[in-house]
């Protein structure tokens, strides 16, 4: 089941390409992605997943979906993690452990 953090259920469609960004509360690599946006990984949908919600004052300025499902389909095992996934193909096209945002934005720019 997917949920936003005030417990609601979500859909999501991948429907083009999409960065997943798996992140963790109390995790200072995982607040420097959130606090960097959205806007600094390219031309890309961005969406910021947990597995479980935090009270970590970084999560209050971007919308985290509480998505472990996803999570263990995309075979994430410990946060912080990127995944680049093409939406219409149904495929993972690169993925790996953040060094910041410009080494994600950097990783994926030929593929946007």
């Amino acid at each position: 089941m997917t949920l936003d953090r005030d417990g609601q259920i979500i859909t999501k469609t991948f429907s083009r390409r999409t960065l997943i960004i798996a992140v963790k509360g109390d995790c200072d690599g995982c607040r420097t992605l959130l606090e960097a946006g959205p806007d600094a990984y390219g031309p890309v949908d961005v969406y910021y997943v947990a597995a479980e919600n935090s009270d970590d004052p970084a999560w209050q300025d971007q919308p985290i979906i509480l998505a472990p499902d996803l999570m263990k389909a995309l075979d994430i095992k410990w946060p912080p993690f990127w995944v680049l996934i093409d939406g219409e193909a149904g495929l993972v096209l690169c993925e790996g452990v953040p060094f910041g945002p410009a080494s994600i934005a950097g990783s994926i720019a030929d593929l946007l």
